[in-house]
């Protein structure tokens, strides 16, 4: 199944076979979320399937309303969360069947998926950090469980609760708008590229320069969900990588259009490691 992010109605014959759609106040903001009422409009408008992004971690003030917010939703067809937190009100509503842990780099083994079968979740979402040939050995002791990877989009290098462009529009007397901002960049001071940045009222986070692509890599893999991310993405391009993704749209193709410099493999072919400057330029 291929999972694509809506973020208008109109958008609603693009989609792949799953609907993921980001909710008001709990979910990372792209810009396009969507209250509970309307998610609940969507589903009436639609017979595909509709997931729900969760994927923030929270703290203790925020899951009063979060449990309502998913007591409401509970119909929907799943649920992509990071925080362990969440267990507790899915088991209250025996939707533990709905669930989709997907922490950004902690599944990275095929034995994780153990103690979460025991709950009842069993669909998980395989890091980004790890060999192409990793997920192979991944999938091919799955058993039972269900795997999706991020197969296209801005991969978030850091996470934090702290509002550091709030903190830094304070201290230089900012007029701009920097929360919510989905235009701005960083730059550190001895390298090359620019990182796409965000601050929400849930975040601040930092993803890379160049957006994963890895359409040929892991076609023929046993994969039981791709998911396509949109964010920093304009609609033309994530279009036509949904096109790509479902066939209708050849690698060819789709590089007449983007220039390869735009795109990477991630860490499909390389193991991830941090090394000191010197020994990176060596």
């Amino acid at each position: 199944m291929i999972l694509t992010y809506l973020y208008d109605l109109s958008e609603l014959n693009k989609m792949g076979d799953v609907i993921v759609l980001n909710v008001k106040d709990y979910s990372f903001d792209n810009g396009h979320n969507f209250s509970v009422d309307e998610i609940l409009d969507i589903k009436s408008k639609t017979e595909k399937k509709i997931f729900l992004s969760l994927t923030p971690l929270y703290h203790d003030k925020d899951f009063d309303g979060l449990e309502d917010v998913i007591k409401r939703l509970k119909d929907l067809d799943g649920f992509i969360f990071q925080d362990l937190g969440l267990i507790d009100i899915f088991l209250k509503l025996n939707i533990t069947n709905k669930a989709i842990y997907a922490p950004e780099t902690f599944i990275t083994n095929h034995i994780d998926k153990e103690y979460f079968s025991e709950i009842g979740i069993n669909k998980f979402l395989i890091s980004r950090e790890i060999t192409l040939e990793d997920i192979k050995m991944i999938l091919k002791f799955k058993g039972s469980s269900k795997y999706m990877y991020s197969a296209f989009g801005y991969q978030m290098l850091f996470y934090s609760y702290r509002p550091h462009l709030s903190n830094f529009k304070s201290k230089y007397n900012l007029k701009e708008n920097l929360k919510g901002n989905l235009n701005l960049s960083i730059k550190e001071e001895t390298r090359c590229e620019f990182y796409r940045v965000i601050e929400d009222n849930l975040s601040f986070r930092i993803y890379k320069d160049k957006i994963l692509n890895t359409f040929d890599d892991i076609k023929e893999l046993p994969l039981d969900m791709i998911i396509l991310d949109r964010i920093f993405i304009d609609d033309d391009m994530y279009f036509d990588a949904v096109s790509l993704f479902k066939g209708e749209l050849t690698q060819e193709e789709f590089y007449n259009k983007y220039s390869k410099d735009l795109f990477e493999k991630g860490y499909l072919y390389k193991e991830t490691g941090l090394l000191k400057e010197d020994e990176a330029n060596a």
